[in-house]
């Protein structure tokens, strides 16, 4: 390398490129021969040794030549990052050139516009940043009143289970009571009807008792009008001596027959009062017990006392059961009450401990395990809802074949327990009305045979194969892609309904579109056996 170097730095753009393509070359230089010295150090320094001069050797392990090359080194990359730094900066003055050249273009070729003026654009964006603020405003109190609500259902969903408890406990409390009204139902109806065979029979011994008394009447009456008869006689006898002894002893006669008479008609009067004050006092006891015996009046008025008070022991028995359970109902309540305020302190005291205990290197784990509870809480409600949705399908199931009655079956509620064992009873009484059906189609199909046969016509043509093919197609494909739809996900009940109604609404166009033309094609016999095979489609799709 030689050792004459320019020690001034230069001023011209054309001397800094000179330079640097000098500079560029001693370096490529230096380069390869340190390659060379790397590879075979030896061989090079000596043949270096052989070919240089004795005075360059010389000049070359100078500790001067060694600095000078040292801050020329320190030169050329200061030049070097000021070459580049030069050059960005003339690149982004070229861009910005070019992009105010690009606006002058724009400015000469556009015209000018009220509209794009700066003031007008400036209110635009003021009245969309107002509205975007409006739009902010509620989107916000929406949120907050979606964030109340999920905290009030939370709330709820605590209480739920508790209210659900005691809600069946009143359920069964209420059935309880429910059968011993029943049965005192039962026994009062019991009552009631051996009361009516005892009125009748006490309605008969008032006839047979009022017919003597009518007797006795009639033969006290009888008497009496004897005995009228004979006073009259004696009246008449009396007057007669009277006349005859003389007229004072008339007058006494006549005095002491008056009295006798009026004496008479008193006791008559007074048995007849009696009598009456006596059938209203029975008929009253009648009215009120249905007991026409004496003795069974009695027995019956201590039989009442005796229920009647039974009645008040079961009523202050029931209102202190009632009683009992109301306190336990208020005490089960404020103790759920207290156990989910403690659950909400406990939650936030276990936050600040483990706030507390995070240290700066644990939070990715305590996020993943957080990350990793939310998860299967999520999975945990999803298979719940799943359970729930199931439920409610199987006891609708069973709800519908509720009329179906087979040997073998099970009268107890739905629970997850016996969840199993009811859809196998439900299978089981599918399975029965599929056989029904598949009788009554059979016999059917028998019927219109014989009536056929009877009428003597000729069966009626066939519906054209490709017609069955292409139904049959169809309903192959409607089928397959029902499964298929069934298989991707879980539906809910309601989904469930949509689809099968939406089936059973596609069978019943295909088979107005067919009946027409059967009719059309075979006439009145024709359409008989069309309507009957329909018939006996519909049926087979029902089983």
């Amino acid at each position: 390398v030689p050792s004459t170097m320019p020690k001034n730095k230069a001023h011209g753009p054309a001397d800094h490129e000179e330079e640097l393509a000098d500079l560029q070359r001693r370096f490529d230089a230096l380069a390869t021969a340190k390659r060379a010295a790397d590879v075979n150090p030896s061989m090079l320094t000596k043949e270096v040794y052989k070919t240089e001069p004795k005075k360059e050797r010389v000049a070359r392990d100078d500790p001067r030549t060694v600095s000078e090359l040292k801050r020329l080194d320190e030169e050329i990359v200061k030049l070097r990052s000021k070459h580049d730094k030069l050059h960005d900066s003339n690149q982004r003055k070229r861009t910005e050139l070019n992009l105010l050249a690009d606006k002058l273009k724009d400015l000469h070729s556009g015209s000018y516009s009220a509209e794009a003026s700066p003031q007008i654009k400036l209110k635009e964006g003021e009245e969309q940043l107002l509205g975007s603020a409006a739009r902010y405003e509620e989107e916000h109190k929406l949120k907050l009143t979606y964030e109340q609500v999920i905290n009030r259902l939370k709330q709820e969903r605590l209480g739920f289970p508790a209210e659900i408890k005691s809600l069946e406990a009143t359920l069964g409390q209420k059935e309880h009571d429910y059968e011993q009204l029943l049965l005192m139902s039962h026994d009062a109806n019991h009552s009631k009807e051996v009361a009516r065979q005892e009125l009748s029979k006490f309605e008969m011994l008032v006839s047979e008792e009022r017919k003597q008394r009518e007797k006795e009447l009639h033969d006290c009456r009888a008497v009496l009008q004897k005995k009228q008869m004979l006073a009259t006689d004696l009246v008449d006898n009396e007057r007669q001596r009277k006349q005859v002894l003389g007229e004072p002893l008339n007058k006494a006669g006549e005095e002491a027959t008056k009295q006798q008479t009026a004496e008479i008609e008193r006791l008559i009067q007074q048995e007849g009062q009696k009598i009456q004050a006596y059938e209203a006092a029975f008929g009253q006891i009648k009215e009120a017990t249905g007991v026409a015996d004496v003795n069974e009046v009695i027995q019956k008025f201590l039989s009442q006392e005796e229920t009647h008070q039974n009645l008040l022991q079961m009523t202050r028995d029931s209102q202190g059961s009632i009683d009992s359970h109301r306190k336990a109902l208020d005490h089960e309540r404020a103790q759920v009450s207290r156990l989910q305020y403690a659950l909400v302190s406990s939650e936030e005291e276990q936050q600040k401990r483990r706030q507390e205990r995070e240290v700066p290197g644990g939070g990715d784990g305590a996020a993943k395990a957080r990350q990793e509870l939310d998860r299967g809480r999520a999975r945990w409600k999803r298979i719940w809802r799943t359970q729930v949705n199931c439920k409610a399908a199987v006891q609708h199931i069973l709800e519908l074949l509720d009329p179906l009655r087979l040997e073998d079956e099970i009268g107890t509620p739905l629970t997850d327990e016996t969840m199993l064992p009811m859809l196998q009873q439900a299978e089981k009484k599918l399975m029965r009305v599929a056989a029904a059906f598949l009788e009554e189609e059979q016999r059917h199909a028998q019927l219109l045979k014989a009536q056929s046969d009877y009428a003597l016509k000729p069966p009626p043509p066939p519906p054209s194969p490709g017609m069955g093919l292409t139904r049959s197609k169809n309903e192959d494909d409607s089928e397959e892609e029902f499964e298929e739809d069934i298989e991707e996900d879980v539906l809910d009940r309601e989904a469930l309904k949509r689809q099968a109604q939406s089936m059973l609404d596609k069978k019943a166009v295909k088979k107005k579109k067919r009946k027409p033309k059967m009719k059309d094609d075979d006439g009145m016999g024709g359409g008989g056996m069309a309507k009957g095979g329909a018939t006996s489609t519909s049926m087979g799709g029902m089983a």
